[in-house]
């Protein structure tokens, strides 16, 4: 599928098509945006996110964004995204249409259409947007706040600053030493953490992200330099100061306060958008996971450290989720550490083979900022080995490391029957409601794994149903209220299921 189609769908509305009596004409994703590049040069595809019923302040970066466009256009082309903040009673689909025919008219671009309230949410969540804040992302990258500092889009598309320039020649600060950015071993995993001491979600977070780089550390010999940065957002020095200290436990580095420039500027070298944000890079400044904060909430201790694209990861609630889905391949093991490096090396190979040979990059655990796709991916095998040895097209398979005695190798482990025996290699279809597991006993390799996968690719195994499908309904939700950390009805039917999300802003 197309990247355009895969961002907006097959249909956006046509702005500028819009009549007297609120009709709009809709076109074809590909037609509209025809000349936009994904990378390099050419056309640019930006979103504007919008609010219907923030007028005041959505009209001023309305207007603002109106002007660069007239100068930039074509090179920029602009997909709108109208979204309803709730400031109080819930207004009736009728206002909040009418409202969407508002924000649309006398525009000359394009917009998602009005009923398409999928996508809405999911371009929402990947790109983290703020309720009540209308921005412009650009390539992944909120650009916002360069907009409203070059209107005359000079600048325009507004590349981030390379991380190397902002940071050459600033003077870390840590606990009683400074360093340079550039003298911080090759192999260092940066930790950038950016907060201020006047934000209750940073004060919250601060030691869960402690603990959690403080127990990589320990387990993960090949992460034992990730360095912590902070960057603060802080108004004085005194809070300044109080920041420093929440993170001072695991030997944390800070952009000074006196580098202004620096601070004010690494949030768009990063595309940041708001506190608290969490990026994750390499030694050269590949980023590797933008949104941390997310991934460490659903993996507190830090399995799947440092949450970028891989073949096998720590199963978590968030990944729990997914199964419901997608079929997976998973291995329980203890919890000793030696267990997870095990593990790793017997499934690893299977997994790389599988996604090499199917051309798949990684989709078992995909950062949000990198991939929003995962989740409605149908996969057809091409002509492979493994292509061969399906008769039907099913979704793409996911491998999972199965932790014993944490809440989601556990809550697992139950919903579908499992003893609590381990080593145990399974392969778990919800989508296709059945499994089949590995004899006990047996003896895990890399062999055997590899013949254990290729006997359920090709529908050979010994198959076994798995429990009705309310069940699985479940452990969805289940899975979905550990992700979000809140309490739901044992069994579902007995009282009513809070709610738990509100979608007033679609």
């Amino acid at each position: 599928m197309d990247w355009r189609e895969k961002l907006f769908g097959k249909v956006l509305v046509k702005c500028e098509s819009g009549t007297q009596n609120g009709k709009f004409e809709n076109v074809s994703t590909l037609e509209a945006l025809s000349d936009c590049v994904e990378e390099g040069e050419g056309a640019v595809c930006g979103i504007y996110f919008s609010f219907a019923n923030i007028s005041d302040t959505s009209d001023d970066f309305g207007v603002r964004l109106e002007e660069v466009y007239k100068r930039v256009h074509p090179r920029l082309k602009v997909v709108q995204v109208v979204l309803w903040a709730h400031v109080g009673t819930p207004e009736g689909l009728a206002e909040r249409e009418a409202g969407f025919r508002r924000s649309l008219t006398g525009k000359s671009w394009f917009a998602v259409p009005f009923h398409d309230v999928d996508t809405k949410r999911r371009l929402t969540q990947k790109y983290s947007i703020a309720v009540g804040v209308p921005t412009l992302v650009i390539r992944g990258r909120h650009v916002r706040d360069a907009l409203l500092d070059d209107a005359l889009g000079e600048k325009f598309p507004w590349p981030p600053p390379p991380l190397t320039e902002v940071l050459r020649g600033v003077q870390l600060q840590g606990d009683g030493e400074s360093r340079l950015y550039e003298q911080l071993p090759a192999d260092a995993v940066r930790v950038f953490y950016f907060a201020a001491h006047w934000c209750p979600p940073c004060r919250s977070f601060s030691p869960s992200l402690c603990a959690a780089l403080a127990a990589v550390r320990k387990r993960r010999t090949k992460y034992a330099n990730t360095q912590l940065i902070l960057v603060s957002s802080d108004r004085s020095e005194q809070s300044y100061n109080r920041t420093v200290q929440s993170v001072s436990s695991v030997g944390a580095l800070s952009v000074p306060w006196s580098a202004t420039d620096a601070r004010l500027t690494m949030p768009a070298a990063l595309g940041v958008a708001g506190i608290p944000a969490l990026v994750i890079t390499d030694s050269t400044g590949k980023i590797l996971t933008a949104n941390g904060r997310q991934h460490l909430s659903s993996d507190p201790l830090g399995f799947n450290f440092p949450w970028a694209q891989r073949p096998v990861s720590v199963l978590t609630e968030q990944a729990l989720l997914k199964m419901a889905r997608h079929p997976a391949v998973v291995l329980f093991i203890d919890d000793e550490d030696s267990e997870i490096e095990f593990a790793e090396s017997v499934i690893t190979p299977s997994a790389e083979s599988y996604y090499e040979e199917c051309s798949i990059q990684f989709p078992g655990f995909c950062p949000y900022q990198n991939s929003s796709d995962d989740e409605t991916m149908d996969f057809d095998y091409p002509t492979s080995r493994h292509s061969r040895l399906k008769k039907k097209p099913f979704k793409h398979v996911m491998f999972y490391i199965g932790i014993d005695g944490t809440d989601s190798a556990d809550m697992l482990r139950e919903h579908i029957g499992l003893d609590d025996a381990v080593p145990l290699l399974t392969s778990i279809d919800f989508p296709k409601q059945r499994m089949v597991t590995m004899k006990y006993g047996d003896e895990i390799t890399t062999d055997s794994v590899q013949n254990f996968v290729d006997a359920y690719l090709s529908g050979n195994a010994d198959f076994k149903p798995l429990k009705p499908y309310s069940e699985i309904v479940t452990l969805h939700v289940f899975a979905l209220s550990m992700f979000l950390r809140v309490r739901v009805p044992r069994r579902l039917g007995k009282e009513p299921v809070p709610t738990l999300f509100s979608f007033q802003n679609l």
